[in-house]
């Protein structure tokens, strides 16, 4: 056989390896992901990729009202209420008695509204109440109260009158109030509950009811509709514009979230931008490096459960001891209602983020400065809050600007929103369970503001962060995580929930300011690598040093484009070397041949 003959026979050789490589590829890729055989529910609920979906066809439910009290003296009769709404403020409710409208009550931004009307009216009373939100058209159903003014049904007790009034057509509610809701603290605020701020700004409503509305407002087993209704910045709603007041110019920042959901899961897809005017900080003024959109992708549970396993590691909560999960020092911890990231209270250094910048101690290894909100932004555009995040429901007074939002000092900062009512939910835990701001219900059910049960360890200032704090229980109204079970408005039975917190129990800095540790389980170690990339921008990024390992596709720690290795892939790979080499060896034998 002359030369040329065995060269073709091994150009044969090498076209035969690259056919079977070829082959084998495809025949890995069908087996990758074969149809019917996903390790998601078959059923994927896409639920407002374009627009949200309710089920009566508008951006939010129609509202829902409900009566918490009512006490009449026999000249007045005076009604306290709330209004079951994503938006209460935007809400008008109107007040019909004898065919004709004679009030509209705006309720407050926790959704409460009081309503006093003189009448020497005898017989039965009849107020028929109904709530309208004029933007999207859309109207509650009739809630009628009958109060009995008849002679012979009156009952007096030391000249307090008892009233039995049937309310809420919608859903059955009665209230049988002997309290008469009166207060004593000296103020009286808008919502008609009485505020003495000389003792913590504490409010008492007066009532017997302390959960409020007799029956849930949401389902606290399926947080589906709850969190379609709470975050903004979906598609179809009004999304304002926002400024970071960091730069000379003025931008036009606009948040975004898209909400998908199955069975089991939550999918929040966000850019990471907020929807309020902020400061990027060093970030941007020293490097160029300023807030700009993400693409971020966190899944949480549908139906929150409480963690019973244990055995976590506790290197980032040593205080709870293993029995929950730990939340991240750095980087991502949970997720706030307009898509912005909740950071750990951990700096890049390391230290108490929070504690230096209210001057607790000088971090001197890299500088750290928080802007209004406590947030600000990390390398990379990534825009994180660190503490506080109640500007989410502060707006400015005209002439005023984000800038006048005050946290100038850890006590100051829960004056912003002190209104006599409960806080607002300002995000999501990684849990699923909410996280409201800085108001909440103690055990007497007083609005009060919430208070962590952290404190500094002796002769420590937060420089090493997380090691320097030790849990006290029943130091503030919170637990180990920064959070408690009870009930809010949206969940007058109960749930268990977090709170935003800037002060402790003794009045001192109120780490964890967010959470420390996951009270219910978490999909966190769910198709993940295991890898913990939290940091991005603070420890690791570009500029700062490598990304650890399993994280070198960015924070979320996977690789873009990336295909799994099979036995096949292996073995097409092989041939394919096998040709390659037996090709470069018989032209060497040729030549000298």
């Amino acid at each position: 056989m002359n030369k040329d003959a065995i060269w073709g026979v091994l150009v044969l050789v090498l076209v035969a390896s690259l056919s079977a490589a070829v082959i084998d590829r495809d025949d890995a890729a069908v087996e990758q992901d074969p149809p019917g055989n996903q390790d998601e529910p078959e059923e994927q609920i896409s639920v407002n990729e374009t627009a949200p979906v309710h089920d009566d066809g508008h951006l939010h439910p129609a509202p829902i009202l409900s009566l918490i009290s009512a006490e009449d003296d026999g000249a007045a009769i005076s009604m306290y209420g709330f209004v079951i709404h994503a938006h209460p403020n935007q809400i008008l409710v109107d007040v019909v008695f004898e065919n004709e409208s004679i009030a509209q009550i705006s309720p407050d931004p926790s959704g409460l509204w009081n309503f006093t009307v003189t009448t020497d009216a005898t017989g039965i009373v009849s107020l028929n109440f109904t709530a309208n939100h004029g933007m999207e058209n859309t109207t509650s159903d009739p809630m009628v109260v009958d109060l009995d003014r008849t002679e012979d049904e009156q009952a007096t007790d030391d000249g307090g009158q008892t009233n039995h009034t049937e309310g809420n057509a919608s859903n059955g509610n009665e209230s049988d109030n002997s309290t008469g809701n009166q207060t004593h603290n000296g103020t009286d605020d808008s919502t008609g509950n009485e505020t003495d701020n000389g003792t913590g700004n504490e409010t008492d409503n007066g009532t017997t009811d302390p959960t409020g509305p007799t029956q849930p407002t949401y389902d606290s087993s399926d947080m589906g509709q709850f969190w379609l209704d709470v975050f903004r910045c979906q598609p179809g709603q009004n999304i304002t514009p926002v400024d970071d007041l960091t730069t000379a110019t003025v931008e036009t920042h606009e948040c975004s979230v898209s909400i998908t959901m199955n069975e089991t899961h939550i999918t929040i897809v966000t850019n990471g931008l907020p929807d309020h005017d902020f400061e990027s900080t060093l970030a941007c003024s020293q490097g160029n490096d300023c807030t700009r959109a993400q693409n971020y992708e966190w899944t949480i549970p549908r139906s929150p459960a409480n963690d019973t396993t244990g055995g976590h590691d506790d290197t980032n909560c040593p205080e709870a001891n293993g029995d929950y999960e730990c939340a991240a020092a750095l980087g991502e911890v949970a997720i706030a209602v307009n898509g912005v990231p909740f950071y750990g209270p951990e700096d890049g250094p390391g230290g108490d983020a929070v504690a230096s910048q209210h001057g607790a101690y000088e971090e001197d290894r890299q500088p750290i400065v928080l802007g209004v909100c406590h947030a600000h932004n990390g390398q990379g555009g990534t825009f994180h809050y660190h503490a506080d995040a109640n500007c989410l429901h502060w707006h400015p007074e005209e002439g005023e600007t984000m800038l006048d939002y005050d946290d100038s000092t850890p006590a100051a900062v829960a004056q912003n929103t002190a209104n006599g009512s409960h806080s607002a939910v300002i995000g999501v835990s990684m849990d699923g369970y909410p996280i409201y701001g800085l108001w909440g219900y103690d055990d007497q059910m007083n609005i009060v503001e919430m208070k962590s049960s952290y404190k500094l360890k002796e002769g420590e200032t937060g420089y090493n962060g997380i090691d320097d704090y030790v849990y006290v229980e029943g130091l503030g109204h919170l637990d180990v995580c920064n959070g408690h079970f009870g009930p809010t408005p949206e969940f007058p039975d109960g749930i268990y929930h977090y709170h935003s917190t800037m002060m402790n129990g003794e009045g001192d800095m109120g780490f964890p300011y967010f959470l420390l540790c996951y009270h219910g389980e978490t999909f966190l170690d769910e198709g993940g690598n295991g890898a913990d990339c939290s940091g991005f921008g603070e420890t690791w990024g570009p500029g700062i040093g490598p990304p650890p390992e399993g994280c070198e596709g960015g924070p979320g720690g996977q690789l873009e484009d990336v295909q799994q290795l099979t036995p096949a892939m292996a073995l097409s790979n092989a041939w394919l070397w096998i040709g390659l080499l037996a090709l470069v060896a018989a032209r060497i034998r040729l030549k000298k041949a």
